[in-house]
């Protein structure tokens, strides 16, 4: 009997192990990386608006700095595509030499809506906006102590 049950416990073991497996598996599979191809040598202006004001560079190590952040992150589409509220709380525009717009996304609560216009809408990472924010006024308080 106790045979019986140990390899009835290594069975179920191995059976949870494989959902789980499978589960991870297909959650990261909805995730994408909106921003894994950006070029950061195409992009000449970052635009960022949130919360606390807005915030443009064009300083290089700044956009480089932006891009390393954002490329990695891992957005979920969404089966709804309403938003919270009409007016975006927040928003990034990634501009090229010729003013036009490459990328960008208007974040509406927890979900953004990427441009140029994407059929889907997605949630944003857990801190998105805080990080961004964060980034925002670490460049803006070492641009005050530039000048000075």
């Amino acid at each position: 009997m106790i045979i019986i049950l140990k390899k009835l416990d290594i069975i179920l073991g191995a059976i949870l192990i494989v959902v789980l497996f499978f589960g991870v598996y297909l959650f990261n599979n909805k995730r994408i990386q909106i921003f894994a191809n950006l070029d950061a040598a195409k992009i000449e202006k970052i635009s960022i608006s949130y919360v606390g004001g807005t915030f443009i560079t064009t300083d290089k190590s700044q956009i480089a700095e932006i891009i390393d952040y954002l490329k990695p992150l891992k957005f979920s589409k969404r089966s709804d595509n309403s938003v919270p509220n009409e007016t975006p709380n927040a928003g990034i525009a990634l501009i090229d030499r010729n003013g036009h717009a490459i990328s960008g996304m208007a974040i509406y609560g927890d979900v953004a809506r990427v441009y140029p216009k994407e059929n889907d809408d997605y949630t944003i990472p857990c801190g998105f906006e805080k990080d961004i924010e964060d980034l925002c006024e670490k460049y803006q308080e070492n641009n005050k102590l530039s000048i000075e």
